[in-house]
């Protein structure tokens, strides 16, 4: 399955209540102001993974309760949001465009808050 791409300003602004948002995967879509490029589509691809590997909902939960980890310990919402283990992942290998394809299920485990 892939992704439905979708590029709204007016939805990336009304998603961006914690930090500014230019793009986002909420499964199946991937949300994005404007064009994207390699780089930040392959970001947003390795969350699709993520995603479908947690059946949605465990992705979001285990994303909320990273989030609300690193506030309480970074007392930072842009750190908090950088140390969620997915957001991890895919900022560490968003600019291998080949990651995608040899990616191990479940690799997000191997990050910490």
């Amino acid at each position: 399955m892939l992704p439905i791409l979708i590029k709204s300003k007016f939805i990336t602004r009304m998603l961006s209540v914690v930090i500014t948002v230019q793009s986002i995967c909420l499964f199946p879509l991937i949300i994005s102001n404007g064009e994207m490029d390699e780089v930040g589509m392959n970001h947003e691809l390795i969350h699709f993974e993520q995603q479908r590997e947690l059946f949605i909902i465990g992705f979001y939960a285990l994303y909320a309760y990273d989030y609300i980890k690193g506030v309480v310990k970074y007392k930072n919402k842009q750190t908090a949001y950088y140390n969620v283990r997915f957001e991890q992942e895919a900022h560490k290998n968003e600019i291998d465009l080949g990651y995608i394809h040899g990616r191990d299920k479940n690799s997000w485990n191997k990050y910490e808050v």
